[in-house]
């Protein structure tokens, strides 16, 4: 079997496969950078693909003067790609089982905010504006629920429940569905939304279903989330640079310094392994919405 064009297969399932579009873009940089490992290797067939290859591979990157996930994000593809060669049948070994990306347990976890940075950004947006009030909500929602940027964007009206303060979550990351309470602050600023700043927008695109919407009616887009948290850091006198994720991290964060179980955080966050979560936190084991309302900060 062409190694080539089953990579190339590879890359059109991901999406199949519940990939987020960053993710795939990730996957096919470092799928490319092991295909021009394997043409250096003068190699074109799976079956000529030994353990030794993998690990000659995995060598190589580690000697790159990069950075330590810069590093596993070219070997976690290439792990994912023969994991989908022995599902499928097209390998009856996996030459690349038990690779070690990189030290994923040791790796830094990225930026996180204080409480009170977090508060600060939070009161950036003028309300006077019916987008930034919006803004306030996009804002409010990612600190209060940890929701991965795809998954706010992909949010439908009907995903919403104020009665109960939650959000359902159809489009997780690997098709896996949960729920997460919003809490008192994100329900009550949503609610604005929903009340008097979503029907404006609405009104020039009715057929539209997505929670978040730009002025014109189509849905908000990552470049204009992203923008936005630049223009309210900047306004905040935050030094540290802000994006979705780093809501996501402040909040797991801020709960567990709170003496939230591990465990709910990983459901929260919607992680499949607890040892994800626990390299995601960087901190060591110490039931859902009332562990919510008693350890968020935004919540009373």
């Amino acid at each position: 079997m062409d190694i080539m064009l089953a990579i190339a297969e590879f890359k059109n399932q991901l999406k199949a496969r519940g990939y987020s579009e960053a993710t795939i873009e990730i996957y096919r940089k470092g799928l490319s950078y092991f295909q021009d490992y394997l043409k250096e290797q003068k190699i074109g067939e799976a079956k000529e693909i030994g353990r030794q290859t993998v690990l000659d591979y995995q060598s190589k990157v580690m000697a790159q003067l990069i950075a330590t996930e810069s590093k596993a994000l070219k070997i976690r593809p290439v792990k994912r790609l023969f994991e989908w060669l022995v599902e499928t049948h097209r390998l009856l070994i996996n030459p690349a089982e038990g690779i070690i990306e990189t030290s994923r347990v040791n790796r830094k976890i990225g930026i996180i905010l204080t409480p009170e940075e977090v508060q600060s950004l939070l009161a950036q947006p003028n309300l006077s504006f019916p987008m930034q009030i919006r803004d306030r909500v996009v804002m409010e929602v990612f600190y209060a629920t940890a929701i991965r940027l795809n998954e706010l964007l992909t949010l439908e009206v009907y995903n919403v429940d104020l009665k109960d303060q939650v959000l359902y979550i159809r489009k997780g990351k690997g098709h896996r569905q949960r729920v997460v309470p919003l809490g008192k602050s994100a329900s009550l600023y949503l609610n604005e939304y929903l009340t008097k700043v979503r029907p404006l927008a609405a009104k020039k695109n009715p057929k539209e279903r997505r929670l978040f919407l730009c002025q014109n009616g189509d849905p908000l887009t990552r470049g204009a989330i992203n923008l936005k948290l630049r223009l309210y850091r900047h306004k905040a006198g935050i030094q540290k640079p802000v994006s979705p994720h780093t809501f996501r991290r402040s909040c797991a964060t801020h709960m567990l310094q709170q003496g939230a179980d591990i465990r709910y955080i990983q459901a929260l966050l919607g992680h499949r392994s607890l040892k994800t979560t626990q390299a995601y936190t960087k901190i060591m084991p110490k039931e859902i919405k009332e562990t919510h309302n008693k350890t968020h900060p935004n919540v009373k």
